[in-house]
């Protein structure tokens, strides 16, 4: 995670009231990564969650569409006016610290080529693709994990700045394209034998 990032998060630190709308004006441009890895940390594990995937794989779809046409978040006003007590905000500081170490060791390869409209458009895509595999109910186990380790990778290659992290999510999310097609054409064959 980018020491910008952390410098944002430590102005709202002293903030006297704290709101999702305001975190998202301090840190500007990464809001839309930080709603994304936090919407998908549920999914990081293989067993699939029911219920919980449409919903917050629906809120990764609009923060994809929100990289793709204007790179900053799509939030509602009722999103932006929730509220955060000091306390729990200390414990999203602290975890984006941690999290800022673990980041910065696996991230080597950092290139400006990350920071283009292009790039966005594509990472964008990228995200858009995997939250609407993300979003559909399916009882398989990784039909969650698979799809939100794209999101993960593509998400920290931005704010890294790592091209090589952004290329394997992109990897990832073709392969989960590549499943989702098949597993369309068996199903269909499957069902047209049975009729």
């Amino acid at each position: 995670m980018s020491s910008r990032l952390l410098k944002a998060l430590e102005d709202v630190r002293d903030l006297p009231e704290i709101t999702l709308g305001k975190i998202v004006e301090h840190v500007e441009g990464e809001a839309l990564l930080i709603v994304c890895l936090v919407s998908i940390l549920p999914f990081l594990q293989p067993i699939p969650i029911p219920g919980l995937s449409s919903i917050l794989g629906f809120i990764v779809l609009l923060q994809g569409v929100g990289l793709m046409f204007w790179s900053k978040p799509l939030l509602t006003k009722k999103m932006r006016s929730v509220n955060i007590s000091h306390e729990r905000f200390e414990i999203i500081y602290k975890a984006a610290k941690k999290f800022s170490n673990f980041t910065s060791k696996i991230s080597a390869f950092k290139h400006p080529m990350t920071n283009t409209r292009v790039s966005h458009v594509l990472c964008g895509i990228a995200i858009v693709l995997s939250a609407a595999f993300l979003s559909l109910p399916l009882p398989i186990p990784f039909s969650n994990l698979v799809p939100a380790l794209s999101i993960f990778l593509i998400c920290i290659g931005l704010l890294e700045e790592d091209l090589v992290l952004i290329l394997i999510g992109m990897g990832i999310t073709a392969t989960v394209l590549w499943m989702a097609m098949f597993s369309y054409h068996i199903i269909a064959e499957k069902l047209q034998a049975w009729l």
